[in-house]
């Protein structure tokens, strides 16, 4: 039978990637945002409304991917705070009032803070910012509403995402630094780095990210917590040559501005002690990189 999914913010990055996932996967995909078109008109300022909604369709899970980001939650820390962590308390009541056995959390690896070594589901978090903060304290309460109310939860850690916008007019996410750095490319004609760029981040796809959550919920007794890491983990300098060199396959030679440097030691490696279980993650950043620097080419030419 269909399967019915509810993602909340089904109009930032993540959700409207993950709204094309699941319903190429043959769910039913049910958004909720603040749009008025939405199939549950939501606002995080408002959670107790939220908490008292009802809707009629029958729902499997509820992904809740609606939050503050980092770049919110360092310009209005107090908003941001409600909207993280009353927001997902006022998710979960939503669930309990309307029969939705499933939730998942999109976390965020940042809750470690500064890691150190290998991370994985069995380190202990210390943020340093509300960002991460917040993200924890709503992780809790997702523990909480299983232990005390039954909800079966999921919490996911991804690490650094990257993918096509389903609506590139509508995406706010061009502070992420690989598709910041497209744009960069394309409407510039170079990359500056503030810093060397030896620091590492770890990538991936949110199509993989998407298909480790839909593999994890049909086991999901098993792994209430699962941080999803992909394939590759490359230098911030890496990525900006990666990027030229996507280019440069499109016929533009773009000027990098980096700093020099000595390379620093790797400080920490993020990994999942049951990712191998439930899914592995194989798409790489280089065709993301190729395709997102045309289609941005492609649009600049045709404004």
């Amino acid at each position: 039978m269909t399967q019915t999914v509810l993602i909340s913010g089904a109009n930032g990055y993540f959700g409207g990637i993950a709204c094309q996932y699941f319903a190429s996967q043959g769910w039913q995909v049910l958004k909720a945002s603040r749009q008025p078109t939405a199939d549950l008109v939501i606002d995080l300022d408002q959670p107790a409304l939220l908490a008292q909604q009802r809707i009629s369709t029958s729902v499997d899970l509820f992904i809740h991917a609606a939050a503050a980001h980092e770049v919110t939650c360092r310009e209005q820390p107090y908003r941001s705070i409600g909207q993280n962590v009353a927001g997902t308390r006022a998710a979960l009541e939503f669930c309990l009032h309307n029969a939705i056995p499933r939730f998942v959390y999109l976390s965020t690896f940042h809750v470690f803070g500064h890691p150190q070594g290998v991370v994985d589901e069995t380190c202990q978090p210390q943020p340093v910012n509300d960002y991460g903060l917040s993200h924890l304290q709503a992780e809790d309460y997702v523990r909480l509403y299983c232990r005390q109310q039954g909800l079966q939860g999921l919490v996911v850690r991804p690490s650094n995402f990257f993918g096509i916008p389903a609506d590139v007019d509508r995406c706010h996410r061009w502070t992420l630094t690989p598709l910041a750095f497209c744009r960069e490319a394309v409407e510039q004609g170079q990359i500056v780095l503030r810093t060397p760029g030896y620091q590492q981040r770890n990538f991936i796809a949110v199509y993989d990210l998407c298909a480790a959550i839909a593999a994890a919920v049909e086991q999901i007794e098993r792994y209430p917590l699962l941080h999803v890491a992909g394939p590759e983990t490359i230098s911030i300098r890496e990525l900006a040559q990666r990027v030229q060199q996507a280019m440069h396959h499109l016929g533009r030679s773009i000027e990098l501005i980096m700093p020099e440097g000595e390379p620093s030691p790797p400080q920490f490696t993020y990994t999942s002690r049951y990712l191998d279980q439930v899914y592995l993650p194989g798409q790489q950043i280089d065709a993301f990189l190729s395709d997102f620097c045309r289609m941005l080419s492609q649009r600049l030419v045709s404004v």
